[in-house]
C-alpha cells in the first residue's frame, strides 16, 4: 500500500471518529454539544421545523434548507475519503469539506467569525451522557474539531500524493 493511500485511510478514519463519535465544542446552552451525531439525529426536526430553526438563525427557511445539504455532504466526507481510496479525485474532494469546517469551527468559537448561530443544527445533548458523543475540551473547541481538521488534512495530502499502489 502506497504512502498516499495510507495517509487517506487514516484521514477517512479520522474524520468520521470525529464527525459521528466526537463533540466539536460545547454550545450557549449547558449539556448540548456541536457534533456529527447531533446533526444526523436533528435532520427530521430540521426538515418538519425549518421556520422555527430559521428563525432562531435569524435567516430565510431557504438558508436552513441549503445549509442542511452542505451539511449533508459533509457529514458523508469521511466516506467520500474511503472511496477516495480508489481515486484520488474523491479522496481530495472528501477532505476539503472537512479541513473548510475544521477550519470555521475554530473561527467561530474562537470569536473571530460572528456565525454561531450557523451551527445550531449541529446542537444536542448527548446520546449517552458523557460517552456519545464524547467531548474533550481542548482550548475554545473541543478533540473532535481538531481531529476532523487533522482527517481533512491527512487525506488532502493523501490524495495529491496519489493512491495507487506501485
Amino acid at each position: 500500500m502506497g504512502a498516499g493511500k495510507i495517509l487517506v485511510l487514516i484521514g477517512a478514519l479520522l474524520t468520521l471518529v470525529s464527525t459521528f463519535f466526537l463533540t466539536f465544542g460545547a454550545t450557549l446552552f449547558p449539556g448540548v454539544f456541536a457534533s456529527g451525531l447531533g446533526f444526523v439525529f436533528n435532520i427530521p426536526n430540521i426538515l418538519s421545523e425549518a421556520a422555527g430553526y430559521a428563525t432562531l438563525m435569524g435567516e430565510e427557511v431557504m438558508i436552513v434548507y441549503i445549509l442542511t445539504i452542505v451539511y449533508l455532504v459533509f457529514i458523508i466526507s469521511g466516506i467520500l475519503q474511503l472511496v477516495g481510496l480508489a481515486s484520488r479525485v474523491v479522496a481530495i474532494i472528501g477532505s476539503i469539506l472537512p479541513i473548510a469546517v475544521g477550519i470555521l469551527i475554530i473561527l467561530i468559537y474562537s470569536g473571530i467569525l460572528d456565525m454561531i448561530q450557523y451551527t445550531v443544527l449541529f446542537w444536542r445533548t448527548p446520546i449517552v451522557d458523557g460517552i456519545l458523543p464524547f467531548d474533550l475540551p481542548v482550548g475554545v473547541v473541543s478533540l473532535g474539531t481538531y481531529t476532523l481538521l487533522a482527517g481533512g488534512i491527512l487525506g488532502f495530502v493523501g490524495g495529491i500524493l496519489g493512491t495507487k499502489d506501485y
